[in-house]
């Protein structure tokens, strides 16, 4: 059967929605208008290294590979590394861009009396993670969204992490300089250098880069501690070995290496002063990836020239780019290099690729994946270098989509798997329960593993953050794999709406060659779920469409199509406002 024509009819206070299917809306009209944007892209300059490798994208005569697909589409692409100064050239086109990219590693600081002078300014990107160059205050007042490409590099930072503790630990740094200078001196290298078994390693944060650093840590049989706000998934505390130490001032003087891995944030500004710092063990070994800025810069200069600090890595500096005259160039017993570790060949390729995806998605007027967002809409309460996150409710999830963050209630509790699984020597619990969870927009299954199952109790409220869409035969159900997280939060006051279920909607994949609309020629071609009921074992009631309604929705269908509009018996009435009828008339061609 040649599929060919979809028909929605029976709407109520279609006339009156006007423009509400918008699927978002920002203060300065993030996807309001169409028509060539001024994009501007702040990068380091790479000179005559830009032609040793095609996928060097991160470098300003590469531009991220993105100029001539802007261009094409009529854009403007303007791309400096000149972004301090009064005369600077990036000051040169702040009055006029619309959007700004730039990077960690070559950051250009957007100020609020740069953001007041930026009047058609709505998107800053930032190829790569880390907003801390940005006002997020100012951004948010003044209705700016901020996003980056979150997970681009973390892979590359932990690894790097890896190497800088390996170079403290084994006294690198001074044989190195023994060779370049002509001398031999063993002894001068071997009093202070050891192994890294048994050492023990704390770090500062346990986020998606710190996870990985302890992840890589285990075959070295370290002794693992980390400090953070929550503990991380007990899966992979049993996996790493890891210690969770709830005082940072009690982890550190147990720690013969430290690795920094917390955002910087007012509350972790200055965070390891000469207090701090005199707390930890003498000859403590420190690694900062972080933020330059976490540090006193003058106290670490004093802990590492009287010992204290026997050694300390990083390549990240307050400010970027480093003056001549840092201080830390030359501190004895240091290992710094520029910012280098999130800008590998391999990083600047996925964040190259997330900043592509998100000015697709701008021009288009679609959502950014939820956990890219730094500062949304009207964040005006967001706090420096601090996600707040976005949150959804239930009957706004779509099928086979993730980066979801959810508060709900959980309404029952159902244990489908509990057993036993051998994993190396041991003999690890695996168990699955699938818990109905809902808002008071709907319900949806969500399943729970291992531990996550502890915390689905009845009648708790949870936060479910960066959950996915898994599709079960062909129905939607909730899931939170390891880069999320699900914490029990306090007692929400509204009632869930379990009349609602969305998990018993079947989703089938249909292909659509054309919009029935009399009298016109256009045909679309596209693809989209359309839902039934489980519950009432058929598909959605046909109805026959009236003319002269079918000739007004027309015009909104097209709209709906465009920005990936799920056909479900909930999803269209909820998400518009509309009191629907769908009824799918499938003729053959």
């Amino acid at each position: 059967m040649a599929m060919k024509r979809v028909l929605v009819s029976a709407v109520r206070g279609l006339a009156s929605s006007g423009s509400s299917a918008s699927s978002t809306t920002f203060t300065r009209h993030l996807h309001a208008s169409g028509g060539s944007k001024k994009i501007v892209g702040v990068f380091y300059k790479a000179k005559e290294y830009a032609e040793l490798n095609p996928n060097f994208l991160g470098c300003e005569e590469r531009a991220l590979g993105i100029r001539d697909w802007l261009e094409s589409q009529g854009h403007k692409y303007i791309v400096t590394d000149d972004k301090e100064g009064p005369n600077c050239e990036l000051d040169k086109h702040i009055e006029d861009l619309h959007v700004l990219i730039t990077t960690p590693f070559h950051p250009a600081y957007v100020t609020a009396e740069r953001i007041k002078k930026a009047k058609n300014l709505q998107l800053l990107l930032t190829a790569g993670i880390g907003s801390d160059h940005i006002d997020l205050k100012a951004a948010a007042a003044a209705g700016l969204t901020v996003a980056e490409v979150t997970g681009s590099n973390v892979v590359s930072v932990a690894e790097d992490e890896l190497m800088r503790i390996l170079i403290l630990v084994r006294n690198f740094v001074p044989g190195y300089q023994q060779i370049v200078s002509g001398e031999w001196n063993v002894a001068g290298i071997a009093y202070r250098a050891y192994d890294l078994e048994g050492k023990t390693v704390g770090t500062v944060g346990a986020g998606r880069i710190g996870r990985l650093l302890l992840q890589r840590l285990k075959p070295f049989n370290c002794n693992l501690l980390y400090h953070d706000r929550v503990k991380i998934d007990s899966e992979l505390e049993k996996q790493t070995g890891a210690k969770f130490e709830e005082d940072l001032d009690a982890m550190l003087p147990k720690c013969d290496v430290i690795v920094v891995n917390t955002p910087l944030t007012e509350k972790t500004r200055g965070l390891f002063d000469k207090e701090r710092i005199a707390k930890c063990k003498k000859g403590v070994l420190i690694v900062n990836n972080a933020r330059g800025a976490i540090m006193d810069t003058q106290a670490v200069v004093d802990a590492c020239s009287s010992g204290h600090i026997a050694g300390y890595s990083g390549d990240v500096w307050n400010p970027q780019p480093a003056p001549k005259d840092h201080p830390w160039r030359y501190m004895p017993n240091h290992a710094m290099t520029p910012h280098i570790s999130g800008t590998t060949i391999d990083a600047q390729l996925r964040y190259a690729a997330g900043t592509k995806d998100m000015l697709d998605r701008y021009f288009k007027g679609e959502e950014f994946p939820a956990q890219n967002y730094i500062v949304k809409d009207e964040m005006a309460e967001t706090k420096p270098a601090k996600r707040k996150p976005v949150f959804k409710k239930v009957d706004q999830l779509k099928p086979d989509t993730k980066g979801h963050t959810l508060v709900v209630k959980v309404v029952s509790v159902k244990m489908v798997l509990q057993k036993a699984r051998p994993d190396g020597i041991r003999v690890r619990q695996m168990r699955i329960a699938e818990c109905l969870v809902g808002d008071e927009t709907g319900t949806i299954i969500f399943t729970a593993r291992n531990d996550q199952v502890d915390l689905m109790t009845t009648g708790a409220t949870v936060i479910l953050r960066n959950a996915k869409i898994d599709m079960f035969k062909g129905s939607m159900r909730l899931a939170v794999d390891k880069w999320g997280r699900v914490e029990v939060t306090e007692p929400a006051s509204f009632s869930v709406k379990e009349d609602n279920n969305l998990s018993l909607v079947e989703y089938e994949l249909i292909n659509v060659n054309e919009l029935a609309n009399p009298g016109a020629s256009q045909v679309m071609s596209r693809s989209y779920f359309y839902g039934s009921l489980l519950v009432r074992g058929a598909p959605l009631q046909l109805w026959p469409a009236a003319q002269p309604e079918l000739e007004v929705l027309h015009l909104h269908l097209n709209s709906f199509f465009r920005q990936g509009l799920w056909l479900s018996n909930t999803a269209v009435s909820t998400a518009f406002g509309y009191f629907l009828c769908l009824s799918l008339m499938i003729t053959d061609g």
